[in-house]
């Protein structure tokens, strides 16, 4: 018992009643730091010891002591039975420590080997923790309807880690891998000042290489099929943020942001839109389309021919690049006609 916290153990030291013994009895009453388990652990150690006599006084102690524990296990257990489960809302999940160290090691991998990650993870940390408050702060003064639905609007188990799952991805090494070798083909056309052909030829030569992890991606992220991803067609070319009228304050709070941590912004707008894929009834637009890379959704852009999908699907690796947490979500987007672009190559239907 000597290696026992004081609070794990109660040692009462009792005296009997004759000189010819001084003896030490020990009774484990539990606290407010032991579980029932412990307390049965405890009693197990004590049973096995070796046995001795006790006065009267003693016993009348022993019997009160374990009437005593008795009652505070019972209390504790009916407290923890009794305990309201605290609801999860979408508000609640943005500022969880969960998102926060799941953004922060996906951060850390993504940006492995440079500035960003060589801060230190606790700065980094530190850092997406205040992004995800600013994009909370922003949301309540740019769309504080929505803000207002997003805090009550409750979420259960398998919805959060739905979403969580497709964020979770932007640091899966498969997919850090693939966006270094799309962002090293967008810099390589840009340094030797190659055409969107060209760029084409060598955006099919690195997805082609890595078809395998492509489709595994597409499978794990969106199980539920190809027309739960969000819509293709959503990029522009020319990189903006829209924020639905924002104060100037305000858009550059948020730009300077996602440059300084590599990618909250991304991180933030993959999860909205992860939620509104699953419950498309209850999640506003507001907050996705706030965060949105290259403007919101506008009449006409949705659809297209393949050619004019592939077109934009480059735009969004140029635009991205060299942020590779955009870059990863360009894919993660993308996938699904990613998939598309590289059989057509290998069928010869792409030029």
């Amino acid at each position: 018992f000597g290696s026992r916290s004081p609070t794990e153990l109660q040692v009462l030291r009792c005296h009997s009643a004759t000189r010819e013994s001084n003896q030490l009895l020990w009774i484990m009453a539990p606290t407010a730091h032991t579980t029932p388990t412990d307390h049965e652990e405890l009693l197990s150690v004590a049973r096995a010891a070796p046995q001795r006599r006790f006065g009267p006084r003693s016993t009348l102690l022993v019997a009160a002591a374990s009437a005593v524990g008795m009652v505070t296990v019972a209390s504790l257990a009916l407290s923890r039975r009794r305990s309201p489960r605290t609801p999860l809302t979408v508000r609640a999940l943005l500022a969880s420590d969960e998102l926060t160290d799941l953004t922060t090691d996906n951060l850390m991998a993504l940006h492995r080997g440079s500035a960003v990650a060589a801060s230190g993870r606790e700065h980094l940390r530190d850092q997406v923790f205040r992004g995800f408050q600013r994009i909370d702060g922003a949301l309540a003064q740019l769309h504080p309807e929505a803000h207002e639905q997003l805090g009550a609007l409750e979420l259960n188990g398998e919805q959060k880690e739905a979403a969580l799952g497709v964020v979770r991805k932007f640091g899966d090494e498969r997919m850090v891998r693939l966006g270094r070798a799309l962002s090293s083909a967008a810099e390589e056309n840009d340094a030797s000042a190659g055409d969107d052909a060209t760029f084409k030829r060598r955006l099919i030569e690195v997805l082609r290489s890595r078809l395998g992890d492509v489709m595994q991606l597409n499978a794990e992220m969106f199980p539920e099929g190809a027309q739960a991803q969000a819509p293709l067609g959503k990029w522009h070319p020319e990189f903006k943020v829209d924020f639905g009228g924002a104060s100037d304050g305000v858009s550059r709070r948020l730009m300077a942001l996602d440059g300084a941590v590599g990618g909250v912004n991304a991180h933030a707008q993959a999860l909205f839109e992860s939620l509104e894929r699953l419950i498309p009834d209850r999640m506003p637009k507001a907050p996705a389309r706030m965060l949105s890379m290259f403007g919101g959704d506008s009449a006409g852009t949705a659809g297209g021919t393949d050619e004019q999908k592939q077109q934009k699907f480059m735009d969004c690796i140029k635009a991205a690049v060299p942020d590779p947490s955009k870059t990863v979500k360009c894919i993660a987007d993308n996938l699904e006609h990613v998939v598309k672009m590289v059989m057509g190559f290998l069928k010869g239907k792409v030029n």
